[in-house]
């Protein structure tokens, strides 16, 4: 999937994700900022509503912290950059849901 895409795809499930889970976007953000991201509030409703692209690092961050506000339920869980690119066999090993090795959020 090319990165273009699977951003755009991230930030869609991510933000009906949020919204299934009834979180505000101020409640992502502060989860997200606990989790050691960089970006604001405003940046993070942008994302959301896929009107700014951000590295998958900071995607992956904000990804995190809206699936453990939602509490892990299948229902309201947004996918990982990973998890998107291995379900087309891009990256890494395939269908393993396991993350590429650690490195910066670039």
């Amino acid at each position: 999937m090319h990165d273009d895409t699977a951003a755009a795809v991230q930030a869609r499930l991510a933000r009906r994700a949020a919204e299934q889970a009834g979180l505000t976007t101020d409640q992502v953000w502060w989860q997200y900022f606990e989790l050691g991201g960089e970006v604001g509030a405003l940046e993070i409703e942008a994302y959301l509503h896929e009107c700014l692209e951000l590295p998958p690092g900071h995607r992956d961050l904000i990804t995190c912290a809206v699936n453990e506000l939602a509490g892990g339920t299948a229902a309201a869980r947004a996918p990982f950059s990973w998890e998107l690119e291995s379900s087309r066999g891009d990256a890494g090993s395939p269908g393993t849901g396991r993350r590429p090795g650690p490195g910066p959020l670039s």
